[in-house]
């Protein structure tokens, strides 16, 4: 129970961070752009679902369970936004309207390069929709290669002290 409290708990990490990247949008900078920022963001949290997905193996043995506990917030921020950006047509100016664009704005670089290939009209509802396609296949791929980590057979000698 811990450790699926613990992964919805690094689920909630883009948030902040987006908070402060718009934070520092807004002051810091907003004439001094470091580059590169956006990349080094993007590929920290796609390596970090990566990671969770590796090192939570041991812990949570359905493949089930363990994806559903890290990619359960970026699936329902990615239904708040489709709702608000779809249905309603604009995003709520309240803590959760707010919130649901922060969310993926450190992972946002990186989908919205990848959309620019396809033809389409690019929404923030498509960008997030691609964002959690590649959350949730990092984590996916994580998994997997954990389970097979877990079935290689410990080289000789390294059990022993």
């Amino acid at each position: 129970m811990k450790t699926r409290i613990t992964l919805i708990l690094i689920s909630l990490l883009p948030l902040p961070v987006g908070f402060f990247a718009n934070h520092l949008f807004m002051t810091v900078w907003w004439y001094i752009y470091p580059a590169g920022w956006h990349w080094f963001t993007g590929l920290f949290f796609i390596l970090l679902w990566f990671a969770c997905g590796l090192i939570f193996t041991r812990w949570i043995e359905s493949r089930r369970d363990l994806l559903i506990c890290i990619n359960i917030v970026p699936g329902l921020i990615l239904v708040m936004t489709i709702i608000q950006e779809l249905i309603i047509n604009r995003f709520w100016s309240n803590w959760i309207g707010v919130s649901t664009q922060m969310y993926y704005l450190p992972i946002m670089h990186i989908p919205a390069r990848l959309l620019l290939i396809f033809p389409i009209t690019v929404r923030v509802s498509s960008i997030c929709f691609v964002a959690f396609c590649i959350l949730f296949l990092a984590s996916f791929l994580g998994r997997r290669r954990g389970e097979h980590l877990i079935r290689l057979p410990l080289p000789a000698g390294a059990g022993e002290r």
